[in-house]
């Protein structure tokens, strides 16, 4: 089968690999339709998470069941499903608590199993023709439709996507009338957005630096902010300060500022007056002051605990500054962590079938996986609109 395989930092090819086959009674088998690019791929492709080793890569799958396992009950030949990202079992006590994000038994000895991602238990990744499902009852979700049709590209986008920005949204507890601000408009910061309004916030402030990535907020009904001037925190503040005067309560004036604040970036924020130049601070320094007294924050943007590529010392051990003493004082709640994407993709699938919500329209780019090189380089350059890419694997 043909396959996306990172064979150094930086360097994709796509080669012909051992296909996928079922290795427990237990599993079932995938010929894919759509595998989705993440910007944790990224982190994969640029060195930055592993050591760079050649792997298959890719966590986002849709596709139609060809085979299943002796033991598998619920799912059938050709029922169309995704998987998320994250592999559960559905019977540890993280499992069975919701936690599926942090899995006892896919990955032995540690908490969490994933698709073509280092240290999540070895498992092939699924930007490929084919893809092993383990433990599939509990994994498979199963999807009206045909393959291809109007929901292609809002199904992939539940194998990880959107139940992350749903969790952020959970970490956040939004809910109506919170105004919302959020840094970084990638996939996770605008599906971020949508699932804010579908909350029911009354506004949302979507910051980055990148003009197409700033637009797409805006056709969101975000309010669109460019960091680039390194004021983005003082404009926020201004316009809520501006929009609340005359209807806050009495001394509100002390406590103006958004009910709720989510990270969408990571350890990879930039500098707002050098684009170039790594600096983790930032995204947490101005959410810090434009939090409101009492709000919520929650940090869904990937932190590691090892990067020896990192640019500073302290960040190579997993180390970085954050306002405590900021934060404390105002009171403010904070969630993070990896999302339990098993927890929420069957109320999104409902979502999207009811036309609640409509995570494709994030996506910028359907490409035959064949083209994976050239599409890595573009979204890590973040060139010619490269947002949220689907390939489309060879059928």
């Amino acid at each position: 089968m043909e396959a996306v395989v990172l064979k150094s930092p930086r360097r994709i090819s796509v080669e012909c690999v051992e296909d996928a086959v079922l290795q427990k009674p237990t599993d079932a088998l995938l010929r894919l339709t759509s595998t989705a690019i993440c910007g944790t791929d990224l982190h994969i492709y640029e060195g930055r998470l592993g050591d760079g080793s050649p792997m298959v890569i890719g966590h986002e799958p849709l596709g139609v069941v060809e085979k299943v396992g002796s033991d598998v009950a619920n799912v059938r030949v050709g029922d169309r499903v995704t998987v998320p990202t994250h592999i559960c079992c559905g019977f540890c006590v993280n499992c069975v608590h919701g936690f599926s994000a942090q899995c006892l038994t896919n990955n032995p000895g540690k908490a969490g199993a994933a698709y073509g991602y280092p240290g999540m238990g070895g498992y092939l990744g699924v930007q490929t023709e084919l893809a092993r499902v383990p433990f599939a009852d509990v994994n498979c979700l199963r999807l009206p439709g045909e393959p291809g049709d109007d929901w292609e590209h809002d199904f992939v986008l539940l194998a990880d996507a959107l139940p992350t920005a749903f969790h952020a949204t959970e970490l956040a507890g939004v809910r109506y009338s919170d105004i919302v601000v959020i840094y970084g408009a990638g996939a996770i910061g605008l599906l971020s957005a949508m699932c804010s309004f579908v909350r029911g916030a009354a506004q949302v402030f979507v910051v980055d630096a990148i003009p197409e990535r700033l637009e797409k907020a805006a056709e969101l009904g975000a309010v669109p902010i460019d960091m680039r001037d390194g004021h983005a925190a003082d404009r926020i503040l201004e316009q809520i300060a501006r929009e609340r005067h005359g209807v806050a309560w009495r001394g509100e004036e002390a406590n103006l500022g958004a009910t709720v604040c989510i990270d969408a970036i990571g350890f990879q924020a930039r500098d707002p007056l050098d684009y170039a130049v790594e600096k983790p601070s930032t995204v947490i320094d101005d959410l810090a002051r434009i939090v409101a007294v009492n709000g919520r924050l929650a940090i869904i943007g990937v932190f590691l605990d090892n990067d020896p590529r990192a640019p500073a010392e302290p960040a190579k051990a997993g180390i970085y500054s954050i306002p405590w003493g900021t934060l404390f004082k105002k009171g403010v709640n904070v969630g993070m962590g990896r999302d339990d994407d098993k927890r929420y993709n069957d109320h999104l699938r409902d979502l999207i079938v009811r036309g609640r919500i409509k995570p494709g329209k994030i996506v910028s780019h359907r490409l035959p996986l064949r083209d994976a090189p050239d599409a890595f380089a573009k979204f890590d350059a973040r060139a010619d609109g490269y947002l949220k890419i689907v390939l489309e694997p060879r059928n």
